[in-house]
């Protein structure tokens, strides 16, 4: 019995034993491996709510490794100790993680991700490459279309105002003009009136678009064309690439940087269909008010006894503008009011589908946006004149695996458009709105007693009845864009290598009809006797074609490039040689093609250390035969300093990278001059005179242009930049600065030392120089508390400049001189106050040629002490201070509720008002009188002197107080301002709701105001829409979005 417990236990103890070494041997296993060994593990990314994330791309450093999440958010991955893991998904932050410890290998390695509220990208799209943004030397800054979709408007550039440092957009008009030019003998009528040496049309009447003081390069989707016509609910985000290495790539125009439009792509599985639909209500931000009819009456009199004549109105005509007493004879009529109405309509809707498999995926969008103007419309009229809008649009992008080495992209745009407005005098809804601020409440009635309109010899043509019954002008737009983008992949022969080519074709028709009629207008009065008496001013003609045009565009577009990209261990390069050519076919003018040849080496140390190189060999046809290429090269070094390995420890530090680019770039093209290498002339010389009969004309000559210039050629610069990335607490808070100097030359001007002996103007020669500096910073920071989300960013931007050459005349005194100015500072004399006596005007220096100078005119400054006011003491007034503007976004969401709040400004900017109907008043129109606004009333009389803030009163247009047309400080005013740009709440309806009710479709709420606030330092006007003008609007809009 012994014997047999003791064998039990003998096998027991073995079988222990046993046990005990495989344990022992499997921890000893485990410990190796992580001691510099491998495992495998399986992962599983989540987002903060506990949800399985798809589609997360993890990356290993310094290593090919990279996989993408399942739908149910698991991933499988070999490791070892060190390892680093990187976490990329658009809409969420990205998160690297190190690999140290992993010994509990049968549990699930999870990663929680955090929804990124403001999206960052993981490239930078250029114009004709992408760069990965953590290797990136560039300045550049992007923006998502998701940020900005509940905004309304025709074009994207309303959305983007404020919101990319470096990117300066100002509205000059609150509503789209077809550009429309007349001859004074109105027989030339075109649209968009397209100009000899113009690169295209362009639809932009409303912006004014600089990156730092240049006009940056569009380019869509790797082809450069204007952007005004893309629908903006298919884009996906717009880039402002600002240094000399970015833009490369444009050769000639490398200078100008490059504005990047990356429209969306196709998704690869399943099947997605969005509407969007947005309805606005329009009004004018800023409304002028004009003087009551007895107001105008009374100041235009104290104007006129200013002026040593007699007054206009009587008691009794004071008496019936005030009580309106007799509204035929004393009309008291707000023109603004009585042609426009308070409110005008806006609209827009898309639909777009998107799907696909492995195979093929496609992106179809449809969209449409409409606008109606504010002028009113009462009928009667066979078309509608008030301003409309229409525009169709449609997208398309089809991906397409061909075999597993080729791919093909192919991209289809097209638009139709239509615009309307009302005839005017000629030229449309601005002669209108000039009327309507320059026309006095009390020169005529609408209608006369007898129904007829009204007017007088100098109000002959009725403003309800230009507005209403002038005909209409009417604009088109016919535009396809067509492009192939081909991919072949030679990593079978050559590992890394590709080949790519692209080929687009663009049409633009545009077309123009005009068709205007007259009314005649009839001045009421009644005689001694009490009868009413009708005098007929005026012309009556009956609509007829005036006018129609069409104009063509076509650009055919060609690329081919080579790539080669390879990563040995921590070393990874990339090159690409790069040539392009563009061919520009217009009715209007001669062939134009460009082409540049570009090579492109870019180096990439452990994600440390980077180093790029680019050159350009670029060509244009329209510079003179031997000068028509030119070499512009760029290079840039970087250093990221959080991936060094003294800094493993700093968590909390995602990236630290500075970096630095230098370049010497071209401005060419636009400012080539239409072959002025070539001696042109025209015909003019029709009061030219032979012999000794000086009475007698000698005929109609033909006579010498401009000289020509055989050398002019492209303005170049040398471009610095220096900037820094920051990133921290696993990119939660995102900070990006740049400081930029760049120094231009061969600038075309006109020498100011050129005499015409040789009675002709000089042509244009490459002679000035400039200095641009200044700074660029932005901020992010993004994280949630439980369910609610939240964010902040800010930017800013500042930019200064400074003349270094310019070809001036010899003046006596340094002042007068631009050189070593800021470009486009603002030269005027320099106001001290009003005169308040007629002996201290006695004793002062006034403007030579003025004899009626009295008190409360204005006094001006003697600069050089010689006793009169003339040129030689203007001096710089205004422009010297860095212009600066930012934006100031802040929003959050909480369980489906979304708000945003944007405000945007600019300061340290100087604005010289010219407008004398509103600064002054009572301008001559005719036989009478301007109108006049209420700011007259704190003109300068004797009572009011120490409160005056406008000269005293004078009619027809007091010189003197205009500065004789120089201006001066005291009509120089402040543009700094600070405005709500838009307000946003919208609310997803919940999953359950839409699971249950809505079929699964994915519902969202919406709705926004812009332009709700403006607080500025002139409140005279609006600080970006200039007197005149159709005034900005303000939009509360609403809108819903639904997927499938």
């Amino acid at each position: 019995m012994r014997n047999i417990l003791n064998k039990r236990n003998s096998r027991y103890c073995f079988t222990c034993f046993v046990m005990w070494l495989l344990l022992g041997l499997g921890h000893l296993n485990a410990v190796a491996q992580e001691a510099g060994g491998t495992a495998n593990i399986t992962g599983k990314v989540i987002d903060q709510y506990g949800n399985p994330v798809s589609g997360v791309v993890i990356t290993m450093k310094n290593t090919d490794f990279k996989t993408v999440t399942g739908d149910d958010g698991t991933f499988e991955f070999q490791y070892k100790k060190g390892d680093m893991l990187r976490f990329s998904h658009p809409g969420f932050l990205h998160k690297e993680i190190k690999v140290n410890k992993l010994r509990n290998l049968e549990r699930i390695f999870k990663v929680t991700l955090t929804e990124e509220f403001v999206k960052f990208p993981d490239v930078i799209n250029g114009p004709y490459d992408t760069k990965d943004k953590a290797s990136y030397l560039g300045s550049a800054a992007t923006v998502y279309t998701d940020q900005v979709s509940s905004l309304m408007g025709t074009t994207i550039l309303p959305s983007l105002q404020g919101r990319l440092p470096g990117l300066d957009i100002v509205r000059t008009r609150g509503a789209r003009k077809s550009q429309i030019e007349s001859s004074s003998s109105g027989t030339i009528f075109n649209f968009n009136s397209p100009t000899l040496g113009k690169e295209a049309y362009s639809d932009n009447t409303e912006f004014n678009v600089l990156s730092r003081h240049n006009a940056p390069v569009v380019v869509v989707d790797g082809v450069q064309r204007e952007l005004y016509s893309i629908d903006p609910d298919a884009i996906e985000s717009v880039s402002i690439q600002k240094d000399a290495l970015s833009s490369m790539f444009l050769g000639m125009r490398s200078s100008r940087g490059a504005l990047v439009i990356t429209t969306k792509d196709p998704i690869k599985q399943g099947f997605q269909l969005s509407f969007t639909g947005r309805f606005g209500v329009q009004s004018s931000v800023k409304k002028l008010n004009p003087l009551s009819t007895s107001q105008y009456a009374y100041l235009l009199n104290e104007a006129l006894l200013n002026d040593g004549k007699n007054p206009f109105y009587s008691y009794d005509d004071f008496i019936k503008f005030r009580d309106h007493s007799s509204p035929y004879t004393h009309p008291s009529v707000n023109w603004c009011d009585e042609l426009m109405n308070k409110n005008s309509t806006t609209q827009s809707y898309n639909l777009n589908a998107t799907g696909g498999n492995k195979y093929a995926q496609y992106f179809i969008s449809v969209g449409y946006v409409g606008e109606n103007g504010l002028f009113k419309n009462p009928g009667g009229d066979a078309h509608d004149t008030n301003m409309t809008f229409d525009r169709y649009m449609i997208s398309s992008k089809v991906n397409i695996n061909i075999t597993d080495d080729l791919t093909a992209k192919v991209t289809l745009m097209g638009r139709i458009e239509e615009g309307t407005q009302p005839g005017g005098t000629g030229n449309g809804y601005d002669d209108i709105l000039s009327s309507i601020y320059s026309t006095p409440s009390n020169a005529y009635p609408v209608t006369n007693p007898d129904g007829s309109w009204g007017g007088s010899q100098s109000f002959n043509n009725n403003l309800l009845s230009q507005t209403i019954n002038s005909g209409y002008i009417t604009d088109g737009a016919r535009d396809v864009l067509g492009a192939i983008n081909l991919r072949y992949d030679f990593g079978k022969l050559v590992k890394g290598l590709s080949v790519r080519m692209v080929g687009s074709v663009t049409s633009q028709n545009r077309s123009t009809t005009k068709r205007t009629k007259t009314s005649e207008v009839f001045d009421y009065t009644i005689d001694k006797d009490g009868n009413d008496v009708y005098t007929r001013y005026g012309e009556k003609k009956t609509q007829s074609n005036s006018f129609s045009s069409v104009s063509t565009y076509r650009q055919m577009y060609g690329q081919l490039a080579v790539d080669y990209e390879r990563q040995f261990g921590k070393h990874k390069f990339k090159a690409s040689v790069l040539g392009d050519t563009r061919n520009t076919l217009t009715n209007w003018d001669l062939p134009e093609y460009p082409s540049n040849i570009i090579g492109d080496v870019s180096y990439d140390y452990a994600e440390r250390y980077f180093a790029q190189v680019a050159l350009s060999e670029s060509y244009y046809n329209r510079y003179a035969p031997g000068r028509r290429w030119g070499t512009f090269y760029a290079f840039g070094l970087g250093w990221d300093i959080s991936k060094e390995n003294f800094m493993e420890n700093c968590e909390w530090l995602n990236q630290l990278k500075i970096r630095g680019v230098y370049g010497k770039t071209g401005n060419g093209m636009n400012n080539a001059g239409y072959y002025t290498y070539y001696q042109t002339y025209s015909s003019g010389g029709d009061d030219y005179r032979l012999g000794t009969n000086l009475g007698q004309s000698s005929g109609s000559f033909t006579e010498k242009d401009k000289l020509a210039n055989l050398y002019q050629t492209w303005e170049k610069g040398n471009k610095l930049n220096i900037g820094v990335d920051i990133a921290l607490f696993n990119n939660k808070l995102q900070v990006t600065a740049d400081y930029f100097n760049d120094k231009y030359y061969d600038l075309l001007q006109a020498r100011g030392k050129s005499i015409e002996l040789i009675g002709q103007n000089y042509p244009d020669e490459n002679i000035a120089k400039e200095r641009w500096y200044g700074g660029e910073f932005s901020i992010t920071y993004q994280d949630h508390v439980g369910d609610f989300n939240y964010y902040a960013s800010a930017n800013w931007s500042c930019e200064q400049s400074k003349v270094l050459y310019k070809d001036e005349q010899k003046v006596p005194y340094e002042y007068l001189r631009t050189t070593g100015k800021p470009k486009g500072a603002i030269f005027g004399l320099v106001a001290e106050g009003f005169f308040t006596s007629q002996d201290e005007i006695t004793k002062s220096p006034v403007i030579e040629g003025f004899n009626n100078i009295q008190p409360g005119d204005i006094k001006y400054k003697d600069q050089n002490n010689d006793g009169v006011i003339n040129d030689f003491d203007k001096v710089m007034i205004g422009g010297d201070k860095p212009l600066s503007y930012f934006g100031i976004d802040l929003g959050f969401e909480w369980r489906g509720l979304e708000f945003s709040m944007f405000w945007q400004g600019v300061y340290n900017k100087d604005v010289l008002m010219s407008d004398w109907n509103l600064l002054e008043g009572f301008q001559t129109q005719g036989q009478v009188y301007g109108q006049a606004y209420e700011n007259m009333l704190d003109r300068w009389t004797p009572e009011t002197a120490a409160t005056a803030t406008f000269p005293r009163l004078s009619a027809g247009g007091n010189k003197y107080n205009q500065g004789n047309g120089w201006g001066s400080s005291f009509w120089l005013r402040s543009g700094n301002y600070i405005r709500l740009k838009n307000v946003s709440l919208g609310y997803n309806l919940p999953d359950s709701f839409c699971r249950n009710y809505l079929g699964g479709a994915r519902v969202k709420v919406f709705v926004s105001g812009q332009n709700l606030f403006t607080k500025a330092a002139n409140e005279l006007v609006d600080p970006e829409v200039s007197f005149g003008n159709y005034p900005l609007q303000r939009c509360i809009s609403t809108g819903i979005n639904v997927k499938f």
